[in-house]
């Protein structure tokens, strides 16, 4: 009996009473807790309404039982990322295409933060070096450099198609713009006030403005990858000797 009594008491340390809660009220806080409490709030309200004291109130805890866990907001903002990065898949097929690979772990990235409404934001303002955020930048690397890219810009790319992935992704599909072009009869409204602009004045947007503001997310984010790729592709290119030079030593 005294041992299970010293071992309840052991396991009680571990519990947080909130005030003028009750024994059966308690409840384990854990860091994974917190951190899902922080993603929560940003996926509600947006990262500016992170607080401790936020925290703290949805989990029916004082905010000083939170310190406990988390050093304080910065490093609970970098605890967030590494756990809404660690979601990305960085396992790709080594024998497919660099482009291939490439572009399946963007595709990856952009809807985990999709997913995550507010944290491509919150990533677009840190750059956390954690265990997934490493991960993911060594995923994007490996083909870069297997292609054939030089250091330097194998780096450089991983940083363009990267920045290009999280700066889609925070347009948000559920923003007021995307949901206007995702509502048919509010997106023909559209179309009809872009078509009956003055050809005088806007002739490009008169003849082409419905296809800027189509419902074509998925295809805007490929053709944007497509042109990074391309642009890439041509740093490959091995150099063209041209078949007049004369032989070395002539």
């Amino acid at each position: 009996m005294a041992g299970r009594q010293a071992g309840d008491a052991a396991s009680r340390s571990l519990w947080f009473n909130p005030p003028d809660d009750g024994e059966s009220s308690r409840r384990l806080l854990t860091r994974e807790r917190v951190v899902a409490e922080a993603l929560a709030v940003i996926s509600a309200e947006g990262a500016q309404a992170l607080s401790m004291r936020a925290i703290a109130a949805r989990l029916g805890v004082v905010p000083g039982a939170l310190y406990r866990h988390v050093r304080g907001k910065e490093q609970l903002y970098d605890l967030v990322l590494d756990a809404v990065l660690a979601e990305v898949n960085c396992r790709t097929d080594p024998s497919a295409p660099w482009a291939v690979q490439v572009g399946t772990l963007a595709g990856r990235l952009r809807a985990v933060l999709e997913n995550r409404p507010g944290i491509a934001a919150l990533l677009k303002a840190r750059d956390p070096v954690s265990p997934a955020s490493l991960a993911v930048a060594e995923a994007f690397l490996a083909p870069l450099s297997v292609a054939g890219l030089p250091g330097r810009r194998a780096a450089l790319a991983f940083r363009l198609v990267y920045d290009y992935t999280v700066g889609f992704a925070l347009g948000d599909p559920t923003s007021p713009s995307e949901q206007r072009l995702r509502d048919a009869a509010t997106r023909q409204e559209l179309h009809a006030f872009l078509r009956s602009l003055p050809a005088s004045r806007f002739p490009a947007l008169a003849a082409y403005g419905t296809h800027a503001w189509a419902n074509d997310r998925d295809q805007r984010f490929n053709s944007g990858l497509a042109t990074l790729f391309r642009g890439l592709q041509a740093d490959l290119r091995p150099a063209v000797v041209p078949s007049t030079a004369s032989p070395p030593g002539k």
